[in-house]
């Protein structure tokens, strides 16, 4: 994904919300950096931007968790690098089935 097609697919949303940094910080010529209280139309605008912030950053991300409440708004998203690795089960042994022999 270039320069060019990253603008293109920014949203009306994240363009009033955009900050700019300087060049001496990402070593490009301007990017897009999460700011507190942006707003999103639903959950999945809000992975494309971080999505398209963490590519210039050089690392992928993926949905770790999230949850909604019962009329299925989103109370909040988990975003993590996808080099992140697994994190180990926190199920108990006895709760997993055995092999039998």
């Amino acid at each position: 994904m270039d320069n060019k097609t990253f603008e293109e697919s920014k949203n009306e949303t994240v363009r009033e919300n955009e900050n700019i940094l300087d060049d001496d910080i990402l070593g490009e010529d301007s990017a897009i950096v999460p700011i507190v209280e942006m707003k999103f139309k639903d959950d999945n605008e809000v992975f494309e931007f971080y999505k398209s912030y963490a590519y210039l950053l050089s690392f992928p991300i993926r949905k770790r968790n999230s949850k909604k409440w019962d009329d299925e708004i989103v109370k909040y998203v988990t975003f993590t690098c996808c080099r992140e690795g697994r994190r180990s089960s926190t199920t108990i042994t006895s709760l997993k089935p055995q092999p039998t022999i």
